[in-house]
């Protein structure tokens, strides 16, 4: 099996750059909405500010004080654009079946029955595809070779990125060699800093610990992903790029969640809380779905020190009753609120199960609950059909309010 993972630079501050004529190794750009306050979130900067030191998921507050930084407010629609053209680029070289869009800027790329069919070593073919890239759409592109998908990708994340030609390949005897005392552990693909840490723990710092670390001993701490993690220390994955393609996961929970565009008084907050649990309502009864589980979480401003809190409740029964639900999220805000100015708020619906098998409190009106049921199940398919701003509730029309802007957007980001 030969793999390829593709990845585009910078990608957001590389479209801006391209449709500004300018070029991004020599460009301080950033992609950040500035209308939102210095606490917005900073989505991409240029190689050129990368290479200053400057992260690319920085909030604009953190971004040094310089003049000559460009700000660019995202253009989600443009990102789209450029992606699907970039897609059609792959699309001359292998067949929609062996390509696996992983996110916006990163594919992999299966080209193990396509080399006989093109004579030529990966490298080169590799060489082809990112000069097409550039060709076609003038964004510089790198690229991971591997004999599976995750030799490809820590090419990529690990060698590529520092390669002249911006191509490197792994396979499992180069991977002990160049990966196994890669630290720390977090930079490997599917490390997180929490595994990190309960790895630290068991006295495992690079992949060559890890390697040599008993499987019982792995899996009696992490489970099923012991071996996981031991396979990937050796450089083995078994799954192919068509089965991690085709592979749909069985969603347990959905939300929503938003940075704001200002410090909110926890009273107006109740505003926008009533707004987003009305949205997963609609949601939930036109998925036919029911949930027994609520999660709040929300972020204070950093004028007040930063923080928050996360919480989460289990319902007495299975729902999808809009009042019950705006009633339940209330109930849990104001028990963990504190009188501080509010900047980000997240909700949770879990513990998903079809409708069918919905139970009726004791308490409840079934006659009140089967109208909102067809109500909202009605809503649903308007906002489907007409767009999601065809119904709105009269508190979206306030000052606080903020759902008919959000639905103007793309990712939460300008849609332009």
């Amino acid at each position: 099996m030969i793999v390829f993972c593709i990845d585009l630079k910078s990608f957001y501050a590389s479209v801006e750059c391209v449709l500004r004529g300018l070029d991004p190794f020599k460009t301080k750009l950033v992609v950040a909405d500035k209308e939102r306050g210095p606490g917005s979130v900073v989505l991409a900067v240029t190689p050129k500010l990368k290479s200053c030191g400057v992260s690319s998921r920085c909030r604009i507050y953190n971004l040094p004080k310089d003049k000559e930084i460009i700000f660019a407010k995202p253009r989600m629609k443009k990102y789209i654009e450029f992606a699907t053209r970039i897609y059609q680029v792959y699309l001359k070289y292998v067949a929609k079946e062996d390509i696996h869009v992983y996110s916006i800027d990163e594919a992999f790329l299966d080209l193990s029955t396509y080399l006989k069919y093109y004579n030529k070593p990966p490298n080169a073919i590799a060489k082809e595809i990112l000069a097409e890239i550039f060709k076609e759409t003038g964004i510089t592109a790198s690229c991971g070779i591997g004999d599976n998908m995750f030799l490809a990708k820590v090419a990529l994340d690990i060698l590529a990125k520092k390669s002249p030609d911006s191509i490197a390949y792994l396979n499992e005897e180069l991977f002990k060699e160049k990966i196994w005392k890669v630290e720390p552990l977090s930079k490997i693909w599917g490390i997180g800093k929490r595994l990190e840490k309960r790895l630290h723990k068991m006295g495992i710092k690079n992949l060559g610990e890890l390697a040599r670390y008993p499987l019982e001993k792995l899996e009696k701490e992490f489970g099923v992903v012991g071996r996981e993690l031991l396979e990937h220390a050796y450089g083995i994955e078994r799954t192919t790029v068509k089965e991690a393609r085709n592979y749909l996961p069985a969603s347990k929970s959905f939300g929503r969640g938003q940075v704001l565009f200002e410090d909110y008084h926890y009273r107006d907050l109740e505003i926008i809380l009533i707004e987003m649990v009305d949205d997963i309502a609609t949601e939930l009864v036109a998925r036919k779905l029911t949930c027994e589980l609520i999660g709040l979480a929300i972020g204070y401003s950093q004028t007040a020190g930063g923080g928050g809190f996360s919480r989460q409740r289990k319902l007495p029964c299975k729902t999808n009753s809009r009042k019950f639900l705006v009633e339940s999220f209330l109930k849990l805000y104001y028990e963990h609120v504190q009188d501080l100015p509010i900047r980000q708020v997240r909700v949770r619906l879990g513990k998903l199960a079809n409708e069918d098998f919905v139970q009726t409190s004791l308490f409840a009106d079934p006659e009140h609950d089967k109208k909102e049921h067809q109500l909202y199940e009605a809503l649903g398919k308007i906002k489907e059909r007409y767009g999601k701003n065809a119904v709105q509730m009269a508190v979206s029309h306030t000052e606080k309010a903020t759902l008919l802007k959000r639905n103007k957007l793309i990712g939460g980001h300008n849609a332009e």
